[in-house]
């Protein structure tokens, strides 16, 4: 057991601070705060070293298991029969990958490819994503395009992010969030010294003849693992356990129910901005030409772009780029 002391902190985000810079599960860290007076002069976090110590099981997915969520969810209203999915223990991107296929002719929709880990797992913007054997879900699904109209074929990413922040948000009980477009985060305190959010995953979308949605998220990873300090796992943030068959399945069924909403344009941008921590907040968009952008995210247009108004009041709408929230 460790005992470590903060004086005159807060309780509130110690306990997640001090999980997350030591690498723990949220559970293993018990803050309580002793002293007299108001605010209490000192707030204590007491570390379970046996609890803490532990790691969540990396058992590869069970095609037998994943079969078994399968039929409990795709009964229920709404939820798309696609087909079984392809595990593959290693792949360099499963994106990649789906895209071979494709090269051959269409997929039916729903096809999906989850590796164990991926050589050369793809970022937005050309990067690379981190992607440990066993420590995430990695996934890559193909959807149908082409009776869609091309002015909402934007929406997609937006579309898709939304499925995935759904079935986290019912799987692990955490309020799952998107920054602008689709990065998957939990907002909350600073922690190690980054102020929140903290990303928990991200997709990207390639569209051709048929698009290709994939999804990466961080699931047993520790802090070791992670590939920059604004990054976070289920794990770290004080989720239960998880079956990662069972949010594989899940997020397949939200993704597709969200893809016919998609398509119907029935009140998807609600949600997305009822969901989208970016609004309100001061940004720094680095677009894809090199230039920067800084101001207000004051909207998401009905194309799915992000509307930022600068120091003068001028607006700009941007269809892609990386977003920096400046302030919390």
């Amino acid at each position: 057991m460790l005992i470590f002391e903060r004086s005159t902190a807060p309780v509130n985000g110690f306990g997640a601070v001090l999980a997350q810079d030591l690498g723990f599960a949220r559970g293993g860290v018990r803050v309580g705060c002793c002293g007299h007076g108001f605010p209490p002069r000192r707030t204590l976090a007491i570390v379970n070293m046996s609890r803490s110590a532990e790691r969540w099981s990396r058992a590869p997915l069970d095609a037998v298991s994943v079969r078994s969520w399968l039929s409990r969810y795709q009964p229920a209203a709404g939820a798309p029969t696609w087909p079984e999915p392809l595990l593959l223990a290693t792949a360099g991107s499963t994106n990649t990958e789906l895209a071979n296929l494709l090269a051959a002719g269409p997929l039916p929709e729903g096809t999906c490819i989850v590796a164990e880990h991926q050589s050369a797992g793809k970022g937005r913007q050309g990067r690379v994503w981190a992607s440990p054997a066993g420590a995430g879900l990695w996934f890559s699904v193909v959807i149908d395009i082409a009776a869609v109209a091309p002015a909402r074929r934007g929406l997609l990413p937006l579309a898709a992010g939304l499925g995935v922040s759904d079935a986290l948000t019912e799987v692990t009980g955490l309020g799952v969030l998107l920054k602008w477009p689709n990065d998957l985060v939990i907002d909350g305190p600073a922690l190690g010294g980054t102020p929140g959010p903290r990303k928990l995953g991200g997709l990207l979308v390639e569209a051709g003849e048929q698009a290709i949605v994939g999804c990466g998220i961080n699931v047993s990873a520790d802090a070791g693992e992670l590939p920059t300090p604004g990054a976070t796992s289920l794990f770290l943030s004080g989720a239960p356990q998880v079956d990662r068959g069972q949010l594989l399945v899940a997020a397949l069924s939200h993704l597709g129910r969200r893809v016919d909403q998609w398509r119907t344009g029935a009140g998807l941008i609600d949600d997305y901005r009822a969901r989208c921590l970016s609004l309100g907040r001061r940004v720094q968009v680095k677009l894809p030409s090199g230039e920067e952008l800084v101001g207000v995210a004051t909207g998401v247009s009905a194309d799915g772009q992000l509307v930022v108004t600068d120091s003068q009041g001028n607006t700009r709408s941007v269809a892609a780029g990386d977003v920096i929230h400046a302030t919390i």
